[in-house]
This record gives C-alpha cells, structure tokens and sequence, in this order.
C-alpha cells in the first residue's frame, strides 16, 4: 500500500496503540533565527526562519537478540511563513536565495510534513557482534547524520559491528540512500532523496549505486583512539578518512585527521582532495580550551565535508576546525583554517576563520556566543553570531533560540 499522506496525530495514535511493554521517547522543539546579513534587518520576517518539529521513538525488543526501532517525524511551520519569518528551518541550508531588494524568499514546499526517519532492526547474532538493518543514523567522517537541524538527516543502511578484537572496533557498512541535511527532503544532488513515507526505491547513493564503508578503531595504544575508514561510492569516489586523538594526561588532548578523496568515473583522473587538521585541547579551572588548524589542498575537486549533504553550499565537515554555524568553507579546496574554542558549563565561544587563495568568496570570519540553560522541561539555547564574509548572504549578525522539551511516555 502506497502512503502519500499521514498526519502527525494519526502517527501518534498508531504508535501509541503498538506500544506495549515497549519504550516510547522523543522531543518538541521550537526553532528560531534572525539576521541582518545582506539587506535584512533583525527580527524582521526579511531576515528570519523558524520552525516546530516532534520526534518520536519507538524502541521494542521483538525476540533475544532481535530490536525493532522506529522513528518518526513531523515539522510544521505553524502558519509563520512570510508573517514573522520568511523562511523556514526545515526547507533550507543555510544561505537562503534572496530577490532583487535582498529580502529572502521562501522557495520550495513549507507545507506540513510527517515522514519515517528511523526504522530499522537490530540484531546481535554473537556476543560483541552487531547488525544494524534499515533506516538509521550515521555517524561516519564522510557520511554522518547532522544534528544542527530542528530534524536529522538519516540513511538507509547496513552497519555491522565486531568487538571480538581486544581493544578493537571492526565496522563494515552499505550505504544505499539519505534524505539530505533538511531532514525530509535532499535539495542537492550526491544523496537520493526517499520523501516522506513513499520512497520511491530507484533514488539512491551515487548514481544509484550505494556506497561502502569500512573501518578500524582501535584503541591498544595507551591514551589514544586511532581510526581508520574507507569509503568507496560507487563510479563517484573512493576516499580515505584517517584520525588519532590522543589525552597524555586529563587535562591535554591532542588530534590529528589526514582525509584524501579521489574522484572517478565521469571526473577520472581529476586531481584528489587532500587534506590535513591537527588539534591541541587543554582543560584548566573548569574552562575546556581548543586550538585547531586544517589544511586543503588547492587543487582538489571534492569538498571535504558529508558527502551525504554536500551541495552548492556542502554541508558540516568533521575537520577540527569546523564553524559553529556557517559550514562549506573550511572543507573547501585551498582553504586553510583555524578554530579558537572556549567551554566553561553552559557557555561556549567559537572563534574561526578561514582564508582560500582559490576563492575569497568562500573565506569566512565567524565569532559564536551560546548559552544553554534548563527551564523547567525545556533545553534552552541562545547564539549570538557574526560573520565576516564577501558572500552577503552571511556577512553580518544571526541571533537565535533553540527550545527542546524531551519526553518519554
């Protein structure tokens, strides 16, 4: 039976019905930004997006060793589209399309949406073996899920896991389809978006052809976590993701990743990505201190960033010296990065700036302010953010407000 539309009370009804002895959780959240950044003005709907959303969790265990999980989605924009807000969370990355006078337009459907994001099942055939099937996150260099979003893109996959290996992660993974970084539906190209409810089965990984992962993680030398992956996405890329981070004592931690990406197929013997970070941390007095530099090289083709959101503008990168709030810019061919980082409890500031001889459009100065507090149910998190950048769509201040009410029933 082919499902095209499905209302979130409808869902909730559904799931509550299959519930039983099973584990029900999930969240509410309330999102909202604002900027002045090209001709908006803050807290004027020209400069600001905003959305609600409900996740919902259903976790049951159908047999030993057998788990069934579910998870659903649904965003709304509560009727705000183009009266407080000109634009919505869910259907954009960050930098926004923009009319002749500068205000923002709302492009693409802002309709309310339900959709499937988990469903998958888990199994553990053996002791320290793992099997994950279905519709899940991930949380890979090049491939992973993002959490900046009011909802979280996720794929459907095959991940096993083996710990049989003293001090060592073995994981082995097919990767076949996404939904991009704006939760439900993919604007870009790499990913093949699956709709809400009614995937159409032909949209797919790289040319309809998936991707594979395979990694070691291990941890046998003392005070350090070594990784290696590799990725081969099928007539796009194979790529090589390697990392250490080491902690020589409790207060100092030290990391280093080195990532190359080589393109095949219609792009043969176009010139790798290359890249390099290293990162130097230090807590003292309760105040968490960061430092980070990377490195791409100028050449490459392939932004060095998830491959799964990647587009026009990219999407996160797992380099050390990633932004707070403004990504594609320091996975970007030719640019060199650094990241300054402050923590002490529920305040963070972020320093980074980014330099591309390639392409001034794409460097990039962004200093973020955050406080998090909890309010009787509610996580609660404010950004202060500014951005220096020859690209208007981001040059200038961003203030927003994160409201999450976790739940279980």
């Amino acid at each position: 039976m082919k499902l095209t539309k499905l209302s979130l009370i409808t869902v909730l009804a559904l799931t509550s019905a299959m519930a039983g002895d099973a584990k029900i959780s999930g969240d509410a959240k309330l999102f909202y930004s604002t900027t002045d950044a090209g001709n908006a003005d803050l807290f004027n709907k020209n400069g600001a997006m905003g959305d609600a959303g409900v996740k919902l969790n259903y976790t049951r265990d159908v047999a030993e060793g057998v788990t069934l999980n579910v998870g659903v989605t649904g965003v709304s924009t509560l009727g705000l589209e183009n009266t407080l807000v000109n634009s919505t969370w869910i259907q954009h990355n960050r930098h926004d399309s923009r009319d002749v006078d500068g205000n923002k337009v709302v492009a693409g459907d802002v309709q309310d949406t339900v959709w499937i994001d988990t469903a998958n099942i888990v199994l553990k055939p053996i002791d320290n073996t793992m099997l994950v099937v279905g519709r899940q996150t991930l949380d890979t260099p090049l491939a992973f899920t993002e959490t900046w979003n009011i909802a979280h893109n996720t794929f459907d996959a095959v991940v096993a896991v083996d710990n049989h290996l003293p001090d060592t992660t073995l994981i082995g993974a097919w990767v076949g389809r996404g939904n991009g970084h704006n939760g439900y539906e993919n604007l870009h190209g790499g990913m093949g978006k699956y709709g809400a409810l009614n995937a159409s089965q032909e949209d797919a990984l790289a040319s309809n052809e998936g991707a594979f992962a395979a990694a070691v993680i291990n941890k046998s030398i003392p005070m350090t976590t070594a990784q290696l992956w590799f990725y081969n996405v099928r007539n796009e890329a194979d790529a090589i993701w390697a990392q250490a981070d080491i902690t020589p004592t409790k207060e100092l931690s030290v990391g280093l990743q080195y990532s190359t990406i080589s393109p095949k197929g219609v792009v043969d013997g176009a010139d790798d990505t290359k890249a390099f970070a290293t990162k130097l941390g230090y807590s003292v007095s309760g105040v968490d201190l960061a430092a980070a530099y990377s490195k791409v090289d100028d050449t490459g083709l392939v932004y060095m960033g998830n491959t799964a959101t990647a587009g026009a503008h990219g999407g996160q990168s797992k380099l050390y010296t990633e932004a707070w709030w403004n990504y594609n810019f320091v996975g970007q061919a030719g640019a060199e990065s650094m990241m300054v980082s402050a923590v002490y409890g529920d305040f963070t500031a972020q320093y980074t700036s980014v330099k591309n001889d390639n392409n001034n459009m794409l460097e990039m100065d962004e200093i973020t302010l955050t406080a998090t507090k909890k309010i009787g149910p509610v996580d609660a998190t404010v950004a202060l953010i500014n951005a220096s950048s020859d690209d208007e769509s981001i040059d200038g201040n961003t203030i927003q407000a994160y409201l999450t009410v976790p739940f279980s029933l």
